[in-house]
């Protein structure tokens, strides 16, 4: 099978290292560590309902989602994971594409494999990764749709980007915003899109409910947009039944669950500070700000497949090669956010190689 060249590959590396996988600590994956409260009760309901096919139009997980985000359901498009959505999307949009990098690599796979043209922008990694307006208004007549995470992976930072919703809309072009990390995000209510979802028909935003829920094996993910075509096209192509009995049981209860959410959003907000803070007293790094559950690194003297080599191989770490991702180089490497125990562990063992 062709590696992808994603992080949370930690069977491979396990099984060439001859390791354990219940002794690997996962840096490479951007999971919240904090476990969904009565998550085993609410897995048995949606055992109990796989003898039925799941709804087919999912009535009750689009308006759980709906509920959750304040949105009308039928703007809602639920998906096998965010990635599902994202091929979706690829299948019905016109044919010029352009994407803000360094970013995830599945919207170029998508694009092309949908024979998208593709424009590559850069975002500017000396100015903590910002949009160069400028040059996308000088492109405009490029590109039909501008695909842009946010907040950003693999940096983590979160831009306000209405002046370029504002770009993209006064040259009816079409805003894809995969804001899959949003909830991260601290008063993420100044930076998410989906207050203007239903007043333009311009944004298509990608959400997932692995990453913050803690669930990245659930594979939920959902579109919103008001572009009541869009939608259509979207389901002419979508396959029935995607999302499981489980994902459609777990959606009753996660997403009322204040508690779990309030507690994920204090912890992040407290522990990104510490990581970044640690972070920066080793010398001979370059630390990037992040508003969300990771952290891109530059290294200066070792690069980023010799480090991933020797915190695997000598403390079962395994971080993010990020040396893939189109802009960035040898050097760079992603960690996530995990448990404090956990990040204490990584800081120490990287002190350990990288420090003086």
């Amino acid at each position: 099978m062709k590696d992808l060249g994603h992080g949370a590959n930690v069977e491979i590396m396990a099984e060439t290292f001859n390791k354990n996988t219940e002794d690997i600590i996962d840096f490479s994956s951007n999971i919240n560590p904090k476990v969904v409260p009565n998550l085993e009760k609410y897995i048995l309901e949606g055992l109990s309902k796989c003898k039925s096919y799941p709804d087919i139009n999912y009535t009750k997980l689009r308006r759980n989602i709906g509920n959750y985000i304040n949105i009308n359901p039928g703007y809602i498009i639920p998906g096998n994971g965010a990635t599902e959505i994202i091929y979706l999307l690829m299948k019905n949009i016109k044919k010029r594409l352009a994407i803000l990098n360094p970013t995830f690599s599945e919207y170029e796979r998508g694009a092309k494999l949908n024979n998208l043209e593709l424009i590559n922008f850069m975002l500017n990694e000396d100015d903590e990764f910002s949009v160069n307006l400028k040059e996308i208004e000088a492109n405009i007549n490029n590109f039909d749709s501008l695909f842009i995470c946010n907040p950003n992976n693999p940096n983590g930072k979160v831009k306000n980007i209405e002046e370029l919703l504002e770009i993209i809309i006064k040259n009816d072009k079409l805003l894809i915003v995969d804001e899959t990390f949003m909830e991260f995000v601290h008063e993420e209510e100044n930076y998410s899109l989906m207050k203007y979802v239903e007043k333009y028909k311009n944004i298509f935003i990608i959400k997932a409910v692995t990453k913050f829920f803690g669930m990245p094996g659930l594979r939920l993910g959902y579109g919103i947009t008001s572009n009541k075509k869009l939608i259509n096209d979207i389901y002419r192509y979508k396959e029935p039944w995607t999302v499981n009995s489980f994902a459609d049981t777990l959606s009753n209860y996660i997403f009322n669950d204040k508690e779990y959410i309030k507690s994920s959003k204090e912890y992040y907000h407290k522990e990104r500070l510490y990581m970044i803070n640690e972070l920066r007293k080793i010398e001979n790094i370059h630390v990037y700000d992040t508003d969300t559950n990771f952290i891109l690194i530059e290294l200066k003297d070792i690069r980023s497949d010799e480090l991933k080599l020797k915190l695997f191989k000598d403390s079962n770490i395994l971080i993010r090669n990020a040396s893939n991702f189109i802009g960035l180089g040898e050097k760079h490497i992603r960690i996530a956010i995990k448990s404090h125990e956990e990040n204490q562990l990584i800081l120490k063992e990287l002190n350990k190689l990288l420090g003086e």
